[in-house]
C-alpha cells in the first residue's frame, strides 16, 4: 500500500464493499468560535486519487480546510482488516490529494476490543488542533475533553459499508499533544501523566457511554537495530 495515506490505528487493524465514492459535510464548518457538533447529512463525491488503494465504502469529507485544503478520512486496504486513512481536496480545483498540508502521526485505539479507534490529533500551526477517528456503536454524541479546554463535539458520519460504525471529525482551539519526556532510564522517552491528553467518549442516544479513549502516546527508546 502506498506510504502516503497515513496509517491511524498504532499498529493494528480495524474494522470494515468499495464504492470509491466520498461524502462531503454539508457546507464547510464556520470559524472554530461556531463549531458545532452532532450528525451530518452527507452528499457523495468521487474519489479514484489512487485506483491501489480505493475507499472501502464510503470516504467522508469533513469540510476541515487547511490551506485549501480539505480533510477527507476514509478506510482503505484489505476489505476484512482495513486501515483508517487522509486524504485532502483542493477547494478550488476538487483535486484530490494524498499529500497534504498536515500529517498524521499518532492513532490511538484498535479495532476489536476498542470501539473508539484510529484516533488521532493534527496541528494546523494557527492556535487550533484538528482531531479525528471512528467508533463503533449506536453513537449520537461524541466529546473531546482537553485540559484547559471546555468540552468540543465532534461531527459524526455513519459509514456506508456498517451504520454501526461512524467516522467523527472536530477542530477547537487549543495546543498540540504534549511531546514525551525523558524517564532517565536508558533513552526511554515517556507520555505525561493520563489527565495531560485529550479524553474522548462516545455516547448514546439515552447518554450511556459508548467507550471512552484518551489520546496518549505510548512510550518509546533508542531504536536498536542489533
Amino acid at each position: 500500500m502506498p506510504g502516503k495515506r497515513r496509517l491511524l490505528l498504532a499498529g493494528a487493524l480495524a474494522i470494515a464493499t468499495a464504492t470509491g465514492t466520498a461524502l462531503v459535510a454539508c457546507g464547510h464548518p464556520g470559524p472554530v468560535e461556531n463549531w458545532a457538533g452532532g450528525q451530518v447529512s452527507p452528499v457523495p463525491v468521487r474519489v479514484t486519487v489512487n485506483p491501489s488503494a480505493m475507499p472501502l465504502g464510503d470516504a467522508v469529507a469533513t469540510g476541515l480546510v487547511v490551506q485549501r485544503q480539505e480533510l477527507i478520512l476514509m478506510f482503505w486496504g484489505d476489505p476484512d482488516h482495513p486501515y483508517l486513512g487522509i486524504d485532502w481536496r483542493d477547494v478550488d480545483t476538487g483535486r484530490i490529494n494524498e499529500d497534504g498540508p498536515l500529517h498524521s502521526s499518532l492513532g490511538v485505539g484498535v479495532s476489536g476490543p476498542d470501539r473508539l479507534f484510529g484516533v488521532d490529533q493534527l496541528n494546523p500551526g494557527d492556535g487550533t488542533v484538528i482531531e479525528y477517528g471512528a467508533v463503533k456503536g449506536p453513537v449520537a454524541r461524541i466529546v473531546s475533553r482537553a485540559p484547559e479546554s471546555d468540552p468540543v463535539e465532534a461531527k459524526f458520519v455513519r459509514w456506508s459499508r456498517d451504520p454501526s460504525v461512524s467516522f467523527f471529525w472536530l477542530r477547537r482551539r487549543g495546543t498540540p499533544l504534549p511531546s514525551n519526556s525523558p524517564s532517565g532510564h536508558d533513552g526511554l522517552m515517556v507520555p505525561l501523566a493520563p489527565e495531560r491528553y485529550p479524553l474522548f467518549s462516545a455516547y448514546d442516544s439515552a447518554g450511556r457511554m459508548i467507550a471512552s479513549v484518551r489520546l496518549r502516546p505510548e512510550a518509546y527508546g533508542p531504536r536498536n537495530d542489533g
